[in-house]
């Protein structure tokens, strides 16, 4: 089906710096959908207005993205659609993709479609947002150049099988001493446009504080749950600066990692 695309440039500048704020992880239903999500960009294509919503603006990792879907004609949101996006960077010499995450299903949760976007590498990166009207089948694109800084939170490791795994921490976003739930996902690449979730890993975790010289009991190792993403507990036993090593396992390819977490 021929339509014309229409391209929104939402240049977001970031700024890393310590003690920031992030934004609420969970949309509300208060009559304003997006709630405290920060919007990061907004287009039109084919009589549709595409407005992207993040948790919090965006460096090198993993984020969740939110896409709100409006008619411009009656300004009703559309609350049943196919909505993917897709990230490229455009290197001059070559482009490559990241992995990245649909919605699940065609049905909005609190007027927002749910995807997800983990990039690998900082620079200006172009979102083109692809939807289809579940009620008419209209399908769009909008296009949006998102600016992304660097960050510490996604290792790109070679492993033993010759191929380049990424291994993302999602959490803990906010880490307090105690008990915490930690997640992770893992991708290949596969090419420079696929980067397949990696659903098969076992993984053992060592949390240390390198500077006393002592671990911490009753963690509890990520297992897979789906879609590449590894869920278990790590226990912070005292404020400072933690070292989480990860050893992964796939048949005979061996990774190893780690994250340095600092608990205020």
């Amino acid at each position: 089906m021929h339509f014309m695309r229409f391209v929104a440039v939402a240049f977001v500048t970031v700024l890393l710096m310590a003690g920031c704020s992030e934004k609420s992880t969970q949309p509300t239903d208060n009559g304003n959908p997006e709630g405290s999500l920060l919007k990061v960009g907004e287009g039109e294509d084919q009589g549709y207005k595409v407005e992207l919503y993040s948790e919090k603006t965006f460096a090198v990792g993993y984020h969740r993205i939110y896409v709100k879907l409006t008619k411009t004609s009656t300004g009703a949101l559309v609350d049943r659609a196919a909505v993917s996006v897709v990230p490229m960077m455009d290197m001059g010499a070559m482009k490559h993709s990241a992995p990245h995450e649909d919605h699940e299903g065609v049905s909005a949760i609190n007027g927002l479609f749910h995807c997800a976007v983990n990039f690998i590498m900082a620079g200006m990166w172009e979102l083109r947002v692809n939807f289809r009207d579940e009620e008419n089948g209209t399908e769009g694109e909008v296009v949006m150049n998102i600016n992304v800084a660097a960050g510490n939170m996604l290792k790109s490791v070679a492993g033993t099988d010759g191929k380049n795994y990424f291994i993302t921490l999602v959490k803990p976003e906010k880490p307090v001493v105690g008990m915490n739930d930690f997640e992770i996902t893992v991708h290949y690449r596969e090419t420079m446009m696929s980067f397949p979730a990696v659903e098969d890993l076992a993984v053992k975790m060592e949390p240390t504080m390198p500077s006393m010289g002592h671990g911490s009991p009753n963690n509890v190792d990520p297992t897979h749950q789906q879609n590449g993403h590894y869920l278990g507990k790590v226990n912070f036993t005292m404020t400072g600066d933690w070292r989480v090593d990860l050893d992964l396992a796939r048949g005979d390819s061996l990774l190893h990692t780690s994250f340095d977490i600092t608990i205020p």
